[in-house]
């Protein structure tokens, strides 16, 4: 792949394909499991929407799609004893007790998508998310489970512990398709960390293909499906047959810095995920929700993400008249 060559997506057409599937009335074959759900509804998707069991909030998950027909209330009566003076750390082997491993098992063989928490603000990911990895999912032998990792910010962090970091996620890629995301500020602090570059050392004026260049190489250091970084106008995918880019739709710096803002976001990316749509349309999917109840702060209902949408089709109209006048 030429790291000088990347599409930008019209993502006009995209929005439009997403309107029919945001006013779809229900979505029954699946129900998504996530840490803000306060009990089970269904969501402005037509998802069916519960709590996360607190033994996969230990396992440092943020959200997981499951089929439907999948019982999990047995895992929300696991009791993992962990004694106070235990690091964080150290927990997994408080969590490989048979009636874990069985009831984990029993998940992930109903799972369809999973999204991780920051691995850089849980000091105990490395180390659980490698016990889930060998003592859970790769003796299912699938290869067809979503993952999504988010790394956060590295720069705190020693380079040996970021580099394990990376070989757990692309360890991952044997069991299914992990995508890596990150902002630009992060991707940045990555790019430092991987080439030796102090964190304070200033990069100097970097134009677009210099950062794309840089991001690609954080792609190439990992053996996954693909990485995932975003600005505040622009979301940038890196796979090993393409690259391209989608113009977002801008929204205020507090909705984007929000504390739920990348969980808001994967409400819609693993709907897509689930869905069969592509990498575009998932990403637009999980902007759209995002940007929708950043807005409102609170759960979106279906009118107000199609209303978002149509605000956003609007938006590109309006700027490609300007352009077009402009010329």
């Amino acid at each position: 792949m030429e790291t000088n060559s990347m599409t930008v997506v019209n993502v006009g057409p995209i929005l439009e394909d997403l309107l029919t599937t945001i006013k779809k009335e229900a979505i029954p074959e699946y129900v998504y499991l996530n840490r803000s759900a306060p009990a089970l509804h269904r969501n402005a998707l037509g998802i069916m929407e519960d709590t996360l069991p607190e033994i996969l909030v230990l396992l440092g998950i943020r959200s997981l799609m499951v089929n439907s027909s999948y019982d999990y209330t047995p895992l929300n009566t696991l009791r993992i004893d962990i004694p106070e003076a235990t690091k964080e750390e150290y927990l997994w082997p408080y969590l490989r007790k048979d009636e874990v491993i069985r009831e984990l098992q029993s998940l992930f063989r109903n799972c369809r998508m999973v999204g991780f928490d920051n691995w850089a603000a849980m000091s105990s990911a490395s180390s659980v998310w490698d016990g889930l990895l060998s003592d859970v999912i790769k003796p299912l032998e699938r290869n067809d489970l979503e993952f999504l990792f988010y790394l956060g910010d590295p720069v705190e962090k020693l380079s040996f512990q970021v580099g394990e970091a990376l070989d757990i996620v692309s360890d991952f890629s044997q069991n299914g398709q992990v995508t890596f995301a990150l902002d630009e500020g992060e991707a940045i602090n990555l790019w430092k960390m991987l080439n030796g570059v102090g964190k304070d050392v200033s990069l100097g004026e970097q134009t677009y293909v210099d950062f794309r260049r840089k991001y690609y190489s954080i792609f190439r250091t990992m053996d996954i499906a693909r990485v995932l970084i975003y600005s505040a106008s622009t979301a940038m995918v890196f796979t090993a047959k393409e690259q391209f880019a989608i113009t977002r739709k801008i929204v205020d710096h507090e909705i984007e810095v929000a504390p739920d803002a990348r969980l808001n976001y994967i409400v819609g990316f693993s709907t897509g995920l689930a869905l069969g749509l592509s990498m575009a349309h998932c990403i637009a999917l999980g902007l759209i929700v995002f940007g929708a109840q950043g807005e409102l702060k609170a759960s979106p209902e279906k009118k107000d993400l199609v209303r978002y949408t149509e605000e956003w089709i609007a938006d590109l109209q309006k700027t490609a008249t300007i352009n077009l006048y402009g010329e």
